[in-house]
């Protein structure tokens, strides 16, 4: 049997700070992937089913994994403490044995417990910085690239140099807490559709009211209310979510090369549990990405749309103007069949038509995304079972 009580330890250590990640990670998508329900138009109405969905299983998913490091850092101090009582019991026979053969020995000395060192690592520099402009978003980019150039260099070679030296200490490989910097859903590009439509067509929308009876840009409009610089924000956290998953699975995986060595009660089913969930979490940084494409394509396919919507609305409003340039009557005293011609105003509803299939795509796209992450939630879903699992043959098994 062979034993370091210095890395048993550090181990619990290692666990405790994991449960920290993981509740952290849990609190992060909570925080900034909710959308609220307050002045939300018809889009992102429909997408917010969905997104409940999503955030009810990833909450499901870290709670479980949380109970999974909580327990096996329970079990780890339990299991060390048992290990120490057996050799103090068996110190104190020997130091019995030794004094009736006259021969003193000094009291039995529980091991120190040593303090866990901080991550080898951890994000670069700028992780989590918002892109801002397109010469900006360039610069960051590229210097970004070179810090996980860097960063991965350094780590291969930091793993080689600890493989060949034969240090069995234990470590934490990944500062998790590093991966969750507060999203900046910040883009320049991206301007509030409601005021850009507003400048374009607001001074003219009266016209076109006079002319149909209702107001073009407030129906235009409607589909696209709501905070949708939350929804990029919500984009970026679940992509944080997934680099820092990915580092859970790397502190998981790092645990086991140095307690290989430990062949005690308990030694074998650590050694499963702790390669299990880094597989399982290395899983979980998947589906995170996955939701992190699925809200961008929906940020962008929304920045299309505004961007064709506001470019008939700039025709529209331009040929609106040149009619009330042509027209010498009152407001008030508007006829249609006064001011242009039928065939015109055809022209004109048919633009219309168009920016509103536009909308509608958004809306088949939408509906798409509900339909088809049926699979990513159930697979979710799976994987919370997993962890459950794992918690219960933990809290059976180890110790």
């Amino acid at each position: 049997m062979d034993i370091d009580f210095d890395n048993l330890a550090l181990a619990g250590q290692v666990l405790t700070r994991q449960h920290a990640g993981v509740t952290a990670i849990g609190g992060h998508i909570a925080t900034y992937g909710e959308l609220s329900p307050a002045d939300m138009g018809l889009v992102l109405g429909m997408f917010r089913p969905l997104n409940e969905a999503l955030l009810a299983t990833a909450a499901q998913v870290t709670g479980m994994s949380a109970r999974v490091f909580e327990v096996g850092a329970q079990k780890m101090a339990e299991t060390r403490q048992t290990y120490v009582d057996a050799e103090r019991t068996a110190y104190e026979a020997a130091a019995e044995v030794a004094a009736e053969a006259g021969i003193s020995v000094p009291p039995y000395s529980a091991p120190a417990t040593p303090t866990l060192g901080a991550a080898q690592q951890s994000a670069g520099a700028h992780y989590g910085d918002a892109d801002g402009d397109l010469f900006s978003q360039a610069f960051w980019d590229g210097n970004r690239a070179a810090d996980w150039t860097d960063g991965a260099i350094n780590q291969v070679g930091a793993r080689w140099d600890q493989a060949v030296s034969g240090s069995t200490t234990v470590h934490e490989a990944v500062d998790i807490g590093s991966y969750l910097p507060t999203p900046d859903g910040i883009a320049f590009e991206f301007e509030d559709i409601r005021w850009s439509a507003g400048a374009v067509f607001g001074s003219v929308d009266w016209i076109w009211e006079q002319l149909f009876g209702w107001s073009l840009l407030g129906e235009i409009t409607k589909p696209f209310t709501g905070d949708w610089q939350s929804l990029k924000a919500a984009s970026i956290a679940w992509t944080h979510a997934g680099d820092a998953f990915s580092g859970v699975a790397q502190n998981c995986s790092a645990l086991c090369p140095p307690m290989a060595q430990w062949t005690g009660q308990g030694s074998e089913a650590f050694l499963v549990a702790a390669g299990a969930m880094a597989e399982t979490h290395m899983a979980l940084s998947g589906p995170c990405g996955t939701v992190s494409t699925l809200i961008s394509a929906l940020a962008s396919a929304v920045k299309f749309v505004v961007g064709k919507v506001l470019g008939l609305l700039k025709d529209l409003s331009y040929r609106l103007l040149a009619m009330a340039v042509g027209a010498a009557v009152p407001v008030a005293g508007w006829l249609v069949d006064g001011i242009i011609a039928a065939a015109t105003l055809v022209e004109l509803l048919d633009e219309v038509r168009d920016a509103y299939a536009l909308v509608n795509m958004l809306y088949d796209l939408v509906s798409g995304m509900v339909s088809g992450q049926t699979q990513l939630l159930d697979s979710a879903s799976m994987i919370a079972d997993l962890v459950e699992g794992l918690a219960r043959a933990t809290a059976a098994r180890v110790g």
